[in-house]
């Protein structure tokens, strides 16, 4: 599929860890890693920053992204959906050309450790596989749903279900999102209709939001990341009712 618009979104206004976007990691911001993993992938479509912030702004015209807004400031708070701000950007760039991408990716910078090879398996699958909608990086959870619970209203924790133990269980980790145009603007989120899940394990999955999880960034770099996995092998495909 060559018909793709990444966006990546990254506002300025980060509570927990101030300017995280801009911070150096390993003496690159976490902009310029998910530019590193674009240009790996090889996938030639034309990145689109979403952002309220001018320095993240100049940071992505320094990258060779297309900056052409700032971002409305109500599409920026700490409440804010992320799907918001990528509809803003998708509807932008549909008065511009005319029509919508096939498909839109969506890479956060907090993600810098995913790599360019899942990114290829992604629009690999999506192409190969015209009954789904949307491929998502998640996590193996290496549990049952039966052994996962939740909190009721009473503070007691609750089993979500009974299973058998034979179905995987999987968690989004943040990494990529990769949705059909159609579906996208259909259902109005990044979960959208029939969802891939794209499997990534270990240090390539962490997502950076706090001070801790720098220091988990910074100590996986120190222990050496593994090697980019070459072997994805997405599950079917499934539903997962996330708003």
């Amino acid at each position: 599929m060559s018909d793709l618009l990444i966006i990546v979104p990254a506002r300025g206004g980060s509570t927990r860890l101030p300017q995280k976007n801009l911070r150096a990691l390993a003496g690159k911001s976490l902009l310029a890693h998910t530019a590193e993993a674009i240009a790996g992938a090889g996938l030639g479509a034309p990145v689109l920053l979403t952002t309220d912030d001018d320095a993240i702004a100049a940071e992505g015209r320094r990258l060779g992204w297309l900056v052409p807004f700032r971002r409305p400031a109500e599409l920026a708070t700490d409440k804010a959906t992320t799907v918001a701000a990528v509809l803003h950007a998708l509807d932008w760039s549909r008065a511009e050309k005319g029509r919508d991408p096939a498909a839109v990716m969506v890479l956060q910078p907090t993600s810098p450790f995913r790599g360019a090879a899942c990114l290829k398996a992604a629009m690999a699958a999506l192409a190969r596989r015209p009954d789904i909608d949307s491929v998502i990086a998640m996590t193996a959870m290496h549990l049952p749903p039966a052994r996962l619970f939740a909190a009721g209203a009473d503070g007691i924790a609750h089993p979500l279900g009974a299973d058998d133990g034979r179905r995987p269980v999987y968690a989004p980790n943040g990494a990529l999102y990769l949705i059909r145009t159609k579906a996208l603007r259909r259902e109005g989120t990044v979960y959208a209709g029939a969802i891939l899940p794209l499997v990534l394990d270990g240090a390539r999955t962490i997502d950076i939001d706090t001070p801790e999880d720098w220091r988990l960034a910074e100590a996986a770099l120190a222990a050496g990341l593994p090697p980019e996995s070459s072997n994805f092998d997405p599950a079917p495909s499934i539903a997962v009712p996330v708003a």
